[in-house]
């Protein structure tokens, strides 16, 4: 390439142009100096991510309680009262 080829260049700085419209750099770094959208966004994302993870956490650990009663409930000599005391102390703390 010409070190004076201006329309090479031109093309080239043009189409480095259209990549970036596609990227929306302009509206990220809006967002990026806005820093009372940003705060918002970030505290309601940090909303959403702890409820899912509550709502997570307690249906696993529901389906935890529910196999190990089944399993102290099917007689099994050693494991069945061992869970059997795990599920007695968790219902009494739990207040089941």
């Amino acid at each position: 390439m010409n070190p004076f080829d201006f329309d090479g260049i031109l093309r080239r700085c043009e189409r480095l142009a259209q990549r970036m419209e596609m990227l929306h750099l302009a509206a990220f770094l809006r967002y990026v100096h806005d820093w009372k959208k940003r705060l918002l966004f970030d505290f309601l994302s940090g909303i959403v991510r702890g409820v899912g993870f509550s709502i997570g956490f307690s249906v696993l650990g529901a389906l935890l309680l529910y196999l190990l009663r089944n399993m102290a409930m099917s007689n099994l000599p050693v494991i069945g009262r061992f869970v059997a005391e795990i599920v007695r102390i968790v219902e009494n703390n739990l207040g089941t």
